[in-house]
């Protein structure tokens, strides 16, 4: 399980606690880009010309608590399925009492770069991601 911090700022949220939907999404994303760079993963800053990339395929979004403008958010990630292209990730997102706020699930497939055709998980990929599946 790999965790993240992310603190809500003003244009995340509103003053009746009701985030944003792409927010959640967001805080997300950015807890996916720190944990890939943390297992020797990290994202290129252009698409490669070349090779594999992750894209997202297809993403649920559930929230569970209102989030206000100072909270401070965890976000644990772990890896809920390997498949043979594509990887499932897990997120939940809990406020600094402790309370899960909101869940997110996201279904990334890895494609060639320059064809855009569905490709197997790099191995050194799939290698640094096991440890973090379940």
């Amino acid at each position: 399980m790999f965790t993240y911090h992310q603190v809500v700022q003003l244009h995340d949220t509103d003053s009746y606690g009701i985030i944003f939907f792409a927010n959640q999404l967001k805080f997300c994303h950015n807890a996916f880009e720190a944990f890939l760079a943390q297992v020797g993963h990290p994202l290129k800053p252009t698409r490669p010309t070349s090779g594999p990339m992750l894209v997202i395929v297809h993403v649920q979004s559930d929230y569970r608590a209102p989030v206000h403008l100072g909270d401070r958010l965890t976000i644990d990630v772990g890896i809920a399925v390997l498949g043979t292209t594509s990887l499932t990730v897990r997120y939940s997102l809990r406020n600094q009492d402790g309370v899960v706020v909101g869940a997110v699930t996201s279904v990334h497939v890895t494609i060639d770069a320059q064809s855009n055709a569905k490709m197997p998980l790099p191995a050194a990929l799939r290698t640094a991601l096991t440890p973090h599946l379940g």
